[in-house]
């Protein structure tokens, strides 16, 4: 019963996903002449040279794609990456909502916005919504490039192509539009960075740990080590918090050891107790 919920779950995530994506790129994008890359793109170029509709692009090329994935490599084409394929096909040809704006650095902010929003939703669905991945592995077959580096070579094609067909300070705003989109991608899969790691090296650990586990209630993990300089094992303290209680703990630290090592690291995503919950295995 768990998995079915789980599965539909994801499948509406990827129907929100690639509707919010549909909105940026119609309301936004395609009005500013702007994109963030991708087959996307190339049908917005499509759209204003030779006048044939974006979502008919999308589903043109986005098939011998995935066709073109599966006979060369022989990828297994997940039910999710064909349903988000022409899922955003449909959407980008429904909805249409009219340009919200026709100031083209609010379009370019708001458009990376939802389209990063939407994308990153159907990633967290286990989708995907087209083919460029395939293209730049048609690249880094040819050419000595790694996935990423082919990744960022069709967007910077496309992108070019706007500067070239449209003008170059479209070009620069698609630029704005790829960053925007991207990290907008990162915090829907990996959470605003709302957590703290410290990593903890002091001559008095069981006092600190003690005092963690009684005042701030968090779990404190050891690790055995071996200091280099003074040839002497250590123990390290481990402990996720917070940001509202990265300075309750700095305190606590040096109260007790004013000469302690901290190393302060962002989370990102912290999954178990005293956090998240861990999601249910499909």
């Amino acid at each position: 019963m768990n998995n079915k919920k789980s599965v539909v779950f994801d499948y509406g995530m990827i129907v929100v996903g690639t509707a919010i994506t549909a909105i940026g790129i119609n309301s936004f994008y395609v009005p500013a002449k702007i994109s963030d890359g991708g087959v996307s793109g190339i049908g917005i170029i499509l759209l204003y040279v030779l006048h044939i509709p974006l979502w008919v692009t999308l589903t043109v090329l986005n098939v011998p794609l995935l066709w073109l994935s599966k006979k060369l490599w022989g990828n297994r084409v997940g039910l999710r990456t064909v349903f988000g394929t022409f899922m955003l096909s449909l959407m980008v040809g429904i909805m249409h909502f009219g340009a919200v704006t026709h100031n083209i650095l609010l379009a370019t902010v708001y458009g990376g916005l939802l389209s990063g929003v939407g994308l990153g939703l159907v990633f967290r669905g286990r989708g995907t919504t087209g083919g460029s991945d395939v293209i730049a592995r048609l690249l880094i077959r040819f050419l000595p490039l790694t996935m990423g580096q082919g990744m960022l070579a069709v967007d910077f094609f496309v992108i070019a192509g706007f500067g070239v067909i449209f003008n170059p300070t479209l070009a620069m705003y698609s630029l704005i539009a790829l960053f925007i989109s991207s990290r907008a991608i990162d915090v829907v899969q990996e959470g605003v960075s709302y957590a703290r790691a410290f990593t903890i090296v002091s001559r008095d650990p069981d006092t600190i740990a003690a005092r963690v586990l009684a005042t701030m209630d968090r779990g404190v993990t050891r690790i055995g080590a071996y200091g280099e300089y003074t040839k002497e094992p250590r123990e390290i303290l481990y402990v996720v918090v917070t940001r509202g209680e990265v300075s309750t703990l700095k305190e606590l630290v040096y109260s007790i050891d004013p000469q302690a090592f901290v190393v302060v690291a962002t989370v990102h995503e912290v999954v178990g107790e005293g956090f998240r919950k861990p999601p249910v295995e499909s």
